[in-house]
């Protein structure tokens, strides 16, 4: 089992790579799609040896697989919303706010859906206890991932020319 120290860089890392190459750029599809391949397939590495799954492993991944398949395309969605505020700004109109508010709030209302569906499918198929320990790992990759997507955003009205 790994240890939550270890999980912790290696979650930083996974984030830097997912950051590094998405945000606010105006990135190929195909060079998306290789890194959401990239980071599910270490993510699921991470995943693994965090948890003790035992006998019941083949349900969880199964379960997990078909969650990452619909999580990777909220991701787009999440991505393409950064890609048109990028296009945007700083010229950004009210109208624009409006419209990436309006999908942004959307994006989360999703996501929270998704989380709420696979989470009730694992515990039936898992335990309470085990998605209860997926979905903290999987809340915290979220929060790194969030987190660094403002950090690398510039918020309305800034100038950068000064920074």
């Amino acid at each position: 089992m790994i240890n939550l120290s270890t999980l912790k860089t290696l979650a930083a890392s996974f984030i830097l790579l997912f950051a590094a190459n998405t945000v606010f750029s105006q990135s190929a599809q195909t060079e998306l799609e290789i890194i959401q391949e990239a980071f599910g397939l270490d993510k699921k590495v991470a995943v693994a040896n965090f948890m003790e799954l035992g006998d019941a492993a083949k349900s969880f991944w199964n379960i997990y697989d078909e969650y990452e398949a619909e999580h990777k395309e909220l991701g787009k969605m999440r991505l393409k919303i950064i890609a048109d505020y990028a296009k945007s700004y700083p010229t950004i109109s009210d109208e624009q706010i409006l419209e990436l508010f309006k999908r942004t709030e959307a994006f989360k209302k999703s996501f929270g859906k998704l989380q709420k569906t696979y989470f009730n499918r694992m515990r039936k198929e898992v335990g309470t206890s085990k998605a209860a320990q997926f979905w903290q790992l999987e809340n915290y990759f979220n929060a790194m991932i969030q987190a660094e997507i403002y950090a690398q955003i510039p918020f309305i009205g800034e100038n950068l020319d000064e920074n």
